[in-house]
């Protein structure tokens, strides 16, 4: 609970702060009344207000409507960019509309103090990067639990645990500012000691993060995507919000491969941010891995300064990009602990729903679920699938997001015609588009002649097509929508069967 007095001064010390407006009186200061007013929740859903909750009016699409509608609930006051006088009901104009310059850095500032900084209850640890964000979640948070059982917790976009043993799906990579911090105060009074999360562009991007101080943050990788009107409008702002986990790190720790290094490296410098790197055994890093077979590795440590890492290691999750997000993963927890026996455990027991889920029929014909959705994530999956299945044909069973990081359908079109054999086009999450125009689009940037195409939008009839002309030998690639049980269309979330729960149906699996 706080007053609005607090929520007035916590805005003012951060610059937000413009003015408060009440029965069209406009004043810096709150009158002695409002300044006394509690605030007990806060909401920016107008269909989730109780009595003495303080509304967000945020979004694009954001109505005063929705304003009247979380008064007329029982919220107390409003924060708004906008003065909505003209637009309220006339029984509603003595509610303070409280302005700010920016309502996301707003929310943030507000979350933060209304739930008690409680980010500072816990080890906070970041994963930032393109691609493997969530997969080096899983492996941080299994390391963990094996090292501190019960006592931590991870937010991801796939699932998010805030008392170290139950889950629930997500809904965002990163939670809006106002979830975010209510999470992290359950996680705290549920005595969790840790918390990995995902840390998205758009987490910087629309300030969801603001005020956070992670003891480990790691920058995995880049490549463009996001690039977007609604998104990121350039490559340079994607680059500048991702790195921006480097200036709100004590510690931090990055791909010596990765795209880019050479600003990042050089801006952890010049914030003093002690910088540790991990990689193949081709580059100079701190912590180095070399692939082996069947999900086998192998670590090095290259620095005596450092936490020792060394030894094989054994993964449920193929691919050398994945031994890379273990290798990061490890070179994190093993500044916590050197009990090497448990990390190893961690590594070997860590699975990902939705990725890189490899499933076989009585007559060897092969799928993977995955939830690759850019260029980058496709040609570290299709470059491991090729190399495991020499002789036979890589089938994909693709679409594209709609509404959003329009660049991915040029990079998909592109990366099919280096890789697949058969390219099935179909829905993802289509949002308000058509997904014809979204396949035709990705369709146009098909340059490979020999490549086969078809459009069917239909996803659940997509992947029996691609069953269906599969043989033994070849391998079905779906992507992006892995054990996911619902699909974006037209403002609704559509019940779906999900990828990898239909696949094993549809190979006899079940």
């Amino acid at each position: 609970m706080m007053t609005l007095e607090k929520v007035v001064m916590q805005l003012q010390k951060q610059g937000l702060y413009k003015e408060t407006v009440s029965d069209d009186h406009w004043d810096y200061e709150l009158t002695n009344e409002q300044e006394q007013v509690k605030v007990e929740h806060l909401s920016y859903d107008s269909r989730q207000i109780k009595p003495g909750t303080l509304f967000m009016c945020k979004g694009n699409h954001f109505k005063p409507q929705y304003a009247d509608a979380a008064i007329d609930a029982g919220a107390v006051a409003l924060i708004s960019e906008l003065v909505m006088t003209d637009d309220l009901a006339e029984s509603h104009q003595h509610i303070p509309q409280i302005i700010v310059t920016d309502m996301h850095k707003a929310m943030a500032v507000i979350a933060r103090s209304f739930y008690g900084e409680p980010d500072k209850d816990l080890t906070m640890i970041g994963i930032t990067g393109t691609k493997g964000k969530t997969t080096t979640t899983y492996f941080i948070w299994h390391m963990l639990n094996e090292l501190f059982p019960g006592k931590v917790g991870r937010l991801s976009s796939i699932d998010s645990c805030i008392d170290g043993k139950t889950f629930f799906d997500s809904h965002l990579t990163t939670p809006e500012a106002l979830d975010l911090f209510r999470m992290l105060r359950d996680a705290a009074d549920n005595h969790l000691k840790y918390l990995v999360m995902e840390v998205s562009s758009q987490a910087y991007k629309m300030s969801r993060v603001m005020g956070i101080k992670y003891q480990y943050g790691a920058f995995l990788n880049i490549s463009p995507d996001h690039i977007s009107p609604v998104e990121h409008p350039t490559f340079d702002d994607y680059l500048y919000c991702k790195s921006q986990l480097v200036v709100n790190s004590e510690r931090f720790f990055i791909n010596r491969s990765t795209d880019y290094y050479d600003v990042i490296a050089k801006k952890a410098r010049h914030y003093q941010r002690p910088l540790v790197t991990f990689g193949s055994d081709q580059t100079d890093a701190d912590y180095r891995f070399t692939s082996g077979k069947g999900g086998q590795f192998s670590v090095a440590t290259h620095d005596d300064g450092l936490p020792q890492i060394s030894g094989d290691f054994q993964t449920k999750i193929p691919g050398d990009f994945n031994d890379s997000n273990a290798t990061a993963a490890m070179s994190i927890v093993a500044q916590i602990s050197d009990d090497l026996e448990k990390i190893k455990q961690g590594i070997a027991e860590t699975t990902v729903p939705g990725r890189m889920e490899m499933l076989t029929d009585a007559e060897g014909i092969e799928a993977c679920v995955d939830y690759a959705h850019d260029y980058l994530s496709f040609t570290k999956a299709f470059n491991y699938l090729k190399a495991s299945h020499p002789e036979g044909r890589l089938i994909v069973v693709t679409g594209s997001a709609g509404g959003k990081a329009e660049s991915r359908r040029a990079d998909i079109g592109k990366v099919l015609s280096k890789y697949a054999d058969v390219a099935i086009l179909t829905s993802e999450d289509n949002f308000f588009e058509d997904p014809h125009k979204i396949d035709n689009d990705i369709k146009d940037n098909i340059t490979n002649p020999d490549l086969e195409v078809h459009i069917n939008v239909d996803r659940v009839s997509a992947i029996k097509q691609a069953y269906e002309m599969a043989k033994p030998g070849d391998v079905i690639f779906e992507a992006a929508k892995g054990r996911e049980t619902f699909m974006h269309d037209k403002g609704h979330d559509i019940p779906y069967v999900g990828d990898y729960q239909f696949t094993r149906k549809m190979m006899g699996l079940d």
